[in-house]
């Protein structure tokens, strides 16, 4: 692993403690390897984006109780690859082929709350990562939005007129 994480240290809580720690920027980054591969459809990887400084802002401002909540289900999906894969290891620790069997075993779940935990550890990983201007100008958003502006900015200059 790169140790992306660690360009998150500035970003501290009013206790002075970094937001995201060493374990759990650990087990982010492995996240942020296995759900949006260098190799993917994007060939932007996360960490040359500013999805790990977004994730540690956003969780900068959630209240403490919220916080420490979802740094939990982090540690919890981290240490439990024995109960479900049946890998003595933790989760940052597995090969990328075991990462995916792990994560794909908890989409596949028939347990609600286990298929939920993946939802939102996708969407704190991808909210920083898709709305990182690099990514964006890839996927051609931001040259969308202009197009749209622009029609909207004529239409209206066309009623104005009348």
């Amino acid at each position: 692993m790169s140790r992306q994480w660690e360009r998150t240290k500035e970003i501290r809580l009013p206790s002075g403690k970094p937001v995201l720690g060493r374990y759990v920027g650990m087990i982010i980054e492995a996240l942020a390897e296995t759900i949006i591969p260098p190799e993917g459809d994007i060939d932007i990887p996360y960490n040359e984006t500013g999805a790990f400084e977004a994730l540690a802002s956003y969780l900068l401002e959630l209240d403490p109780g919220a916080r420490f909540g979802i740094k939990a289900l982090i540690i919890i999906f981290d240490i439990l690859p024995f109960l479900f894969i049946f890998r003595f290891s933790r989760f940052v620790n597995l090969s990328p082929v075991d990462r995916v069997r792990y994560l794909m075993d908890w989409e596949n779940s028939r347990f609600y709350y286990r298929r939920m935990v993946v939802v939102l550890l996708k969407t704190l990983i991808g909210m920083g990562y898709y709305n990182d201007s690099k990514v964006l100008d890839k996927i051609g958003f931001k040259l969308k939005c202009k197009e749209k502006r622009a029609q909207t900015e004529m239409s209206g200059s066309r009623r104005s007129e009348k």
